[in-house]
């Protein structure tokens, strides 16, 4: 008898052991299933992309005050040395190598977004005032961001992401930057909403042809007037802009080699009193080089 007693004990304790350790684990996985969800509760609630707020397309700026916007660096080009010690980097090395010359009809099915400088080419019969143009004066990337209203030369206003919409250019081409880079400081800002607006056109405009055109060459003595407006500054962008165009899948323009001489500077007989506006010369060297860096398959080419 005592032995059977001592055999019901030996099972009992096992069949309680096994009961406990059950619902040990069980409690184990409940607790780790609720730390896990606190875990990540607490994450996003900590997390930028969680925090409420307006985005980068409704944040207006207010004159030429820029938000600062967290910049991630576009892709960087594999480094290649040339003999000038110039690198894959370099904006004239990413630039898009001579073609044979397209006629001047070729912009007819062409649009032109930018500023003044972009305006002047909409005036002079030495640019392309045949072309479509989306030109506003003292504008940058942020106010196709934005959806500003921009005000035309003739007094008309519009938002440029609606007009290039509608009219889905064949070929676009972009030149922004000089008006809100005037002051020597962090150009992140900027270079932020060049490629949010590139995205954006590129969203609108699927079937359309995007050209990048580097930021002009000044005058020096502009530095004195314009602190942000001086070529060592307006190359690290340029080299910058290119590397944008290249990752967004746009082809990237040197207009330097059409407008710069042998220092890097605007050409003096095409620079305007200012020092940064050309004058019609320099825009008949401007379309020159347009019109002999074109990626045009099926495009009936002409005599320079």
């Amino acid at each position: 008898m005592a032995d059977y007693q001592e055999y019901r004990r030996r099972i009992l304790r096992k069949r309680w052991f096994r009961i406990f350790s059950v619902a040990g684990l069980l409690f184990l996985l409940v607790l780790v299933s609720v730390v896990g969800t606190l875990w990540k509760r607490l994450h996003r609630e900590h997390s930028p992309a969680a925090v409420q707020g307006p985005t980068i397309f409704q944040q207006e700026l207010q004159g030429s005050e820029w938000n600062t916007v967290h910049y991630t660096p576009a892709r960087r080009l594999a480094v290649q040395l040339s003999a000038d010690g110039t690198t894959a980097m370099d904006f004239r090395l990413a630039a898009l190598a001579e073609s044979p010359a397209v006629d001047r009809s070729y912009f007819n099915d062409a649009c032109f977004l930018g500023d003044s400088l972009t305006q002047g080419m909409q005036i002079y019969s030495t640019g392309l005032p045949e072309a479509s143009f989306c030109a506003y004066k003292g504008i940058g990337p942020n106010a196709v961001v934005n959806s500003t209203t921009c005000t035309r030369r003739d007094g008309v206003q519009e938002i440029p992401m609606e007009v290039l919409t509608a009219q889905q250019p064949k070929v676009l081409y972009i030149l922004l930057g000089t008006n809100v880079l005037n002051r020597d400081g962090d150009y992140s800002s900027f270079l932020t909403y060049y490629r949010l607006m590139l995205d954006m056109i590129a969203q609108a405009l699927p079937n359309t042809q995007i050209y990048v055109q580097s930021i002009t060459p000044v005058r020096p003595e502009v530095r004195a007037s314009h602190p942000g407006l001086y070529k060592e500054r307006l190359c690290e962008i340029n080299d910058e802009l290119s590397a944008i165009a290249l990752e967004k899948g746009c082809v990237f323009l040197n207009l330097w080699e059409a407008l710069a001489d042998e220092n890097g500077d605007l050409k003096a007989e095409y620079a305007q009193n200012d020092g940064y506006h050309v004058k019609p010369e320099g825009y008949t060297a401007w379309v020159d080089y347009l019109r002999t860096h074109t990626i045009n398959p099926g495009v009936t080419s002409a005599a320079a």
